[in-house]
């Protein structure tokens, strides 16, 4: 059956009437998008990013500082007195470890002085200080100072003294000075030509006496006038 156009826009009304949104809607879905607007947004992918690379470059300045501090230290000289100190303690204590203190054991210096004959490219001074309570024990070969030293042993009853000599730099004599390391006590000068470290567990004033009576005993003659 055919409907008029009047019937026709009549039906259409009476539908769209009936299914009109419910009153109020509209102001629940803006209310609804107010809400959601006052959440805060999430932070924009580049300032995350510039946060990280703040981070990084933080991390890059303290690694930056800490290797400049260690090359600093590592670029510092060691003072060449300083090393051998360090150098003549270990040799002490190693030759007292490995009960190796000579290479000829005798208290007799005409003994002892030609046994370092043909193993140097030097004649150590060997004397014998016995009478005065250092009595020589022998020597052996020892390795100091990038070279290889004559390593004199004498002894102060139960205390070793072990006396490290070879030519000085120069022909210079140099004053007795003393030092500590690690516990024992140590005395280097030089004089003849020679420079001599002696190290021993001995207390300072007594270490220094055996010094003194040794460059006593070794110091050149005078040239006659």
């Amino acid at each position: 059956m055919s409907m008029s156009d009047e019937e026709l826009g009549t039906l259409i009304q009476r539908h769209a009437t009936r299914h009109l949104p419910p009153e109020g809607l509209a102001g629940r879905i803006a209310r609804a998008v107010r809400a959601e607007a006052v959440v805060a947004p999430a932070p924009p992918p580049v300032r995350r990013r510039r946060g990280m690379w703040q981070g990084l470059a933080g991390f890059a300045t303290g690694a930056a500082t800490a290797w400049g501090l260690a090359l600093v230290l590592l670029a510092t000289p060691v003072p060449p007195a300083d090393a051998l100190a360090e150098g003549v303690t270990a040799n002490h204590v190693r030759s007292l470890m490995a009960s190796h203190l000579a290479d000829v054991a005798s208290s007799d210096q005409h003994a002892v002085k030609p046994w370092f004959a043909g193993k140097l490219d030097f004649s150590p001074p060997v004397v014998d200080l016995a009478a005065e309570g250092f009595p020589l024990t022998g020597g052996r070969l020892d390795y100091l100072d990038r070279r290889t030293v004559a390593a004199l042993v004498y002894r102060s009853g139960p205390h070793v003294i072990n006396l490290f000599v070879w030519p000085a730099p120069d022909a210079q004599a140099q004053p007795t000075v003393r030092s500590a390391r690690q516990g024992y006590q140590l005395v280097h000068w030089a004089q003849g030509g020679m420079q001599a470290w002696a190290v021993s567990d001995l207390n300072a004033a007594e270490l220094q006496n055996f010094a003194a009576l040794l460059r006593e005993r070794t110091a050149p003659a005078p040239s006659p006038k």
